[in-house]
Order: C-alpha cells, then structure tokens, then sequence
C-alpha cells in the first residue's frame, strides 16, 4: 500500500472508528438503563439475596455501574470532537471491563455473558489488536472479580462448599467476608483447596469459552480489516478510473465547437448532451471558404477512452481533408482511407456531411451509415432522403455517394445521432422517429433556440427519470436567404459597461434605419437583460456578455440575441404581473422582463454547451 492509498485507508478507519465510538456509547447507555431495571428488582425484592454484605454491595455498585455506563452517551452530545480521538475507544470499553468487573464480583452465577459481550463489542473497531487487549485484561479482570465474589459476591456452589449456609462438616459459618474466609481456611487446611480448586474448575472453562469468542472475533475483526483495505483499494482505482474518464470526456467536449453561429446568411446551433460513460459523439460545422459552409455529425462505435480517441481522430481527419472544390463523398472517402489505414481497434463510425453554398442554398451532402437528417421550416419537417451509404473505418473503400438538395430560406437541417430517437424511458420504450417529427411539426418555433430547447424537452419529458445511455448530439443550420444585417460585440459583465451596451444598439439601428422608438425601446430592453445578467447571472463576479443584432430590412424583423457564460438562468421564468397583488411580495426582476415581453414579438431560451442563449425577435 503507497502512501496515497494509506492515507485513505486511515481517513476511511478513523471515520468508522468515530462511528463505532458513538453506537458503542448508545451500547452501553441501553446497558446502564437495563442495569438500573435490574437494580429496581433488587431493591423491591422481585430478585432475592440471602448475603446481606451483597445486597449493601449491590446498592453501591449498581448506581456507579449505571452512571459509568451512560457517562459515555455525554460526549455524543456535548463533546462530539472526543469521538474522533484515537483514545476514546479504550475509555468506552475498559468502561465497560471496569462495570462488568464489579457486576462479576457480587454476581457470578449472572454475568459471566457479560465478558463474551465485551469481546465482540470490538468487532465494530475492525482492529484485531484492539480485541486482543480487551481478551487479555478481561483475563486478569475476571480472575480479579472471581476471588472478590468468593468473599462479597453472592452464593455460587462452584466457589463455596455448602447449601446458602456455608456448613462444612460440623462447623457452620456466618455469611459474610470474614466467615466466607475461615470456612476456606479450614478447608484449605483438610486438604481442599478452594482457591486452586476454583481456577481449575470454574475459572479456566470460561476463559477457555471466552477464547473462543476471542477467536471468532479476532477473525472477524481481521477478515473486516483485510475488507476495508481491499475496499479503500477498490473505491480508488474506481475514482481514478471515473476521473480518467471526466478527463477524456472534458477533452472530448473541448475539441468540439461550442459557439453558437448567426451570420447574415446563416445560423448553426450545436449541442452534444454526454452520457455517464464517455462516447463516441461528435459534430463539427466550419467554413470551407467564404461561400461554403461545411456541418457533420458522427457516431463511433463502441464507449470509453478508446471511441473518445478514435471519435477525435476521425474529427482532425474531417478538418485535414476539407478542402474547396471537393464533394461530401470525396471527403468521406479520404477520411475512411485514414483511419482504416490505423484501425487497430477495429472500430468504425457513422457519418453525415454536408456542405451549404450560403449564396444558393444549395445543400451537398454524402451519408455513411448514418440517421436520415430533418429538414424544412415551420410546419413542413420530413425526414430527407438519402442513401444510406456504408460505415466508415470498416472496409478500405467507402461507399458513399453525392447527392444534393436545394434549401429554400429559412429552411433548415437537423443532423442528429441515435441516442436521440434511441432515448429510453422506464417501460424500455424507444423516443423514436414519429415522436422526433412530431416534435419538429408540433408548432411554430421562434428561433433554432426554441426549436433545439423543445427537442431537448420532449426527450426529457419521454424518458423521465430512466437513465441516460447514450450521448444525445444535435447540429441545426439553419439557411436565411434573405441577407440579414448582422452585428455582435463582447461586452465585461459590468453595470458600469451598460452605456457602451446601449451605445451599440443605437448606432446599430441608426446604421440601419430602425424606428426611434423601438430603437429606445430595444435599449430598454437590453438595459434589463444586461443588469440582470450582471447582477443574478454573474452575481457581480465578473464575466462576459455578448450581444447579437440581426436586421431584415425587406422583412421588416430584427432578432437580439444576448449570450453569457453565468450560471443558468432563464430571465423568461421571472414571470409575474406587476399590476395584481402585493408589491412588496413581487419577484425581483419582474417588472422589467413583463416590459421586455410586450416590447418584442418572440422569445425563447436554451443553455447549451455552457451557456445561456436568449434569443428575442421583433416583427414590425
């Protein structure tokens, strides 16, 4: 065991053994109130005692007995930093060696169970050199209690000659220390050594049976010891295995892209929703030059490490041999010769490519083994057809095919992998196709924000509580046609920044010739977005914000969309009406999101990839 592993082996151990400490001391309080019980029965004579010098001693003994048992339970309480120390765990039991000793003494024929309960007591310390110290002192403690009840404690026939009324012969003896010692004298004398005589036949059995309690115990305590051990060891090649594992899926999510695109010929929203385990998902969408736009999505083969790296392999292939001027099929067809030519794990993956003409909108794409993608606009989904093409990575020739499509404007493709139509819920039910198609066509959506935010909802809504199995990865380019004017800036998440903020909406509607009062209206509404973002987002930390304009002028519509990296936070949720009720009881930020809502047409929010994207759209 490293140095490493044995610090969380005594972290784990003394954590158990503060734990032991406090039910040991619950122990021996429910021992102290059974003791006070048993001395109720003494004292209204249920139980009987003939020795008068044991009786005196029972009501001595037994209120100490008691008070030492439940002192313990005190320190749960009051002091639960003692439970914690190494030592607390002697003072427990040689607590309870010292109550048993005295109990033994003047009860002997009763509370020989005692000391084999002491014993196992130490199997919740799972430490066999505890339990042998408590054997050896209870050894000695019950010799020492074996000779102090052959004096005070009360009549056992093992110890003492006679019938209750210590007779030996002719000679009858008072019942106390001094008679009990001259009837032993004498008989010591004839020859019966009652005091060699005990040891052999009274007190060596029970220590032979308190040796195999011992025995048992100190196995137990051993086996548990070698457990705990080989548990610590476990549960850490577990954590380093689980933190390799959030390793490669952090640096399998960093390789992929995660702004969200909005130009003035298109906009791109991606989103990869990772398992437990690390997958083989991915997507990537870049500029091939100033006229193409290039977007795909795969699945590898496979879970773990190694689908992360051939996943990232097969992605640094995509970008390698995009080039101009060449089709989807010769593409695909360069990357499967690559990573067949190194597939020593003999993994595969599906794939779609697609490259957009942003000019024409003019869709050329290649499939390799992969799901049909979704294509159209409000209302008007359907999934495409496409030939299905051959996987890539599994022979040296890819079978792929070009095809093309024509993307009227606004129409958009939605590439997806299977853990999206393969999503489970309790009863095993797949989300499927229909419920995918049904969810593009269930209503006009704003924005790919919505669109993407109400996939993600009805999947979630489909599988409730069932556990996620497989990455859930979607990517969405939308084709504006019509060129909008378009214009971002970055922004400190500052309050002091707010003019700079609504400097640039100005000279943005300026630019572009946007009524005066919307123009002063849309400030209002960034002023509010802006300062909530700062002040609940960020929550005054610092951060970033970026503003996005988009403008038709032939449409007549302008989109805001506002983006930061603060923790969730959906504005749209603060929804309340300023005009009812209390206005002491009214939510923050109320009032100011009620103003924005009546000021633009549409909104809608998503967090994806770390972000909070809040997309708003004024039609005029």
């Amino acid at each position: 065991m490293d140095n490493q592993e044995k610090e969380k082996y005594l972290i784990a151990y003394y954590e158990n053994e503060a734990n032991a400490n406090k039910h040991m001391s619950f122990a021996n309080a429910i021992a102290g109130v059974y003791m006070a019980v048993i001395w109720i029965f003494y004292l209204t004579g249920f139980f009987k005692i003939h020795s008068d010098v044991t009786l005196i001693l029972i009501n001595i003994i037994f209120p100490i007995a008691v008070f030492v048992l439940v002192t313990p339970l005190l320190y749960v309480f009051r002091f639960k930093e003692m439970l914690k120390k190494p030592n607390y765990k002697y003072f427990v039991l040689y607590s309870f060696v010292v109550v048993v000793t005295m109990l033994n003494a003047i009860l002997p024929k009763h509370s020989v169970i005692a000391w084999a309960l002491l014993i196992i007591m130490t199997n919740h310390y799972y430490n066999p050199k505890i339990c042998l110290s408590v054997f050896i002192v209870v050894v000695f403690a019950s010799l020492i209690s074996m000779y102090a009840s052959m004096f005070v404690g009360e009549f056992d026939a093992n110890l003492l000659l006679g019938n209750d009324t210590l007779e030996t012969g002719n000679f009858v003896y008072a019942d106390g220390p001094v008679g009990r010692y001259e009837m032993l004298h004498k008989l010591m004398l004839e020859g019966t050594n009652r005091y060699v005589e005990s040891i052999i036949y009274y007190y060596i059995p029970r220590i032979v049976l308190l040796g195999l309690v011992f025995f048992v115990s100190s196995a137990l305590n051993i086996r548990t010891y070698k457990l705990l051990k080989s548990e610590i060891t476990v549960n850490s090649e577990q954590q380093k295995t689980k933190t390799e594992l959030e390793v490669a899926k952090d640096i399998q999510l960093a390789t992929l892209p995660s702004e969200i695109v909005t130009s003035e010929d298109i906009e791109i929203i991606a989103e990869l929703k990772a398992a437990k385990e690390v997958g083989g998902d991915f997507y990537d969408y870049f500029n091939i030059d100033e006229d193409h736009v290039a977007i795909v999505i795969g699945d590898v083969s496979g879970k773990g490490v190694p689908a992360a790296m051939f996943m990232m392999e097969t992605i640094t292939c995509f970008k390698n041999f995009t080039r101009k001027n060449k089709t989807p099929a010769e593409i695909l067809k360069e990357v499967n010769a690559s990573i067949f030519e190194r597939n020593n794990s003999q993994m595969f993956v599906t794939c779609f490519l697609a490259i957009l003409n942003k000019k024409t909108g003019l869709l050329q794409f290649a499939n390799a083994g992969h799901n049909p993608p979704v294509i159209g606009s409000n209302g008007n989904y359907s999934y495409l057809k496409c030939s299905t093409g051959f996987i890539l990575g599994g022979l040296k020739d890819a079978f792929v095919v070009d095809e093309e499509v024509t993307l009227k404007p606004g129409e958009s493709i939605t590439l997806y992998t299977d853990g999206v139509t393969e999503a489970r819920n309790k009863k095993g039910e797949f989300f499927g196709e229909t419920r995918l198609i049904d969810t593009f066509n269930k209503k006009d959506y704003t924005c790919l924000v919505e669109l993407n935010y109400a996939i993600k909802d009805e999947i979630s809504n489909f599988a409730e509580d069932a556990p996620q199995s497989d990455d859930i990865t979607m990517i969405t380019l939308k084709y504006h046609g019509d060129r909008y004017s378009y214009s971002e800036q970055r922004f400190d998440a500052r309050k002091d920044n707010i003019p700079l903020m609504l400097n640039f909406i100005k000279e943005y509607c300026q630019k572009y010739n946007v009524d005066e009062m919307f123009t002063s209206n849309l400030q209002v509404v960034g002023d509010e977005l802006f300062s909530n973002i700062v002040v609940h987002g960020y929550e005054n930390n610092g951060g970033v914000i970026f503003i996005r304009l988009l403008f038709n002028e032939d449409k007549k519509e302008l989109v805001f969309t506002v983006i930061d990296k603060a923790k969730a936070f959906n504005q749209l949720e603060i929804n309340n009406n300023p005009l009812e009720g209390d206005a002491n009881k009214q939510k923050l930020g109320g009032l100011g999101i009620l103003i924005v809502k009546n000021i633009m047409s549409e909104y809608a929010y998503d967090r994806i990839n770390g972000k909070n994207i809040l997309v708003l759209r004024k039609r005029f």
